[in-house]
């Protein structure tokens, strides 16, 4: 029996889609293996489309114009991140290397419904809330996850937030890094 076309052009965009995505994890999982430059992600076994986020937030940070959302925001201490990071020897780029992506489940903040990742002010950890994350590549495309790591990384970094607001924090990485 054939199935009903509906379901069958449903299922052949599903499997279209999945093959593109793999595709699309292999390409990028063959660069950051190829080039040392491209950040390390723990563990090693974390969702692709968290790895593709990272390579493409690090691709990113490659970019002047990009590099320059380090010294938009300053830390606790109301010293520019540029300044911590050229104090610890590091870029925007390299610093990525040196932050933990770990599965921050469905608990603490993972539980609220607009929180997709986060970390504390100054730590190297920074928590991806399950599939909440993966599945905003559907809706909003690998740019956007990779607008979350900057964001992350800036935190990792110090900068608190209220003042700024995340949005605000979001809207000047989409600004200086694209979106």
């Amino acid at each position: 029996m054939l199935p009903h076309p509906s379901r069958a052009s449903r299922s052949g965009l599903a499997a279209l889609a999945a093959l593109l995505l793999a595709a699309s994890v292999s390409r990028a999982q063959e660069t950051a293996e190829s080039s040392s430059a491209l950040p390390m992600i723990h563990p090693r076994g974390l969702n692709a489309i968290v790895r593709m986020a990272v390579i493409e937030a690090h691709r990113r940070l490659g970019n002047p114009q990009c590099q320059q959302i380090f010294s938009d925001f300053n830390d606790a201490s109301n010293r520019a991140l540029n300044a911590k990071l050229e104090e610890i020897g590091q870029t925007g780029q390299s610093y990525l290397g040196w932050i933990w992506f770990v599965d921050g489940g469905s608990e603490g903040r993972c539980a609220q419904a607009d929180v997709s990742a986060f970390t504390s002010p100054g730590s190297q950890v920074v928590r991806i809330c399950g599939d909440r994350f993966t599945r905003a590549i559907t809706r909003r495309g690998i740019g956007f996850l990779a607008t979350a790591v900057i964001h992350e990384e800036l935190h990792s970094l110090g900068l608190g937030e209220n003042p700024p607001s995340s949005t605000e924090i979001t809207r000047r990485v989409e600004f200086r890094c694209g979106s």
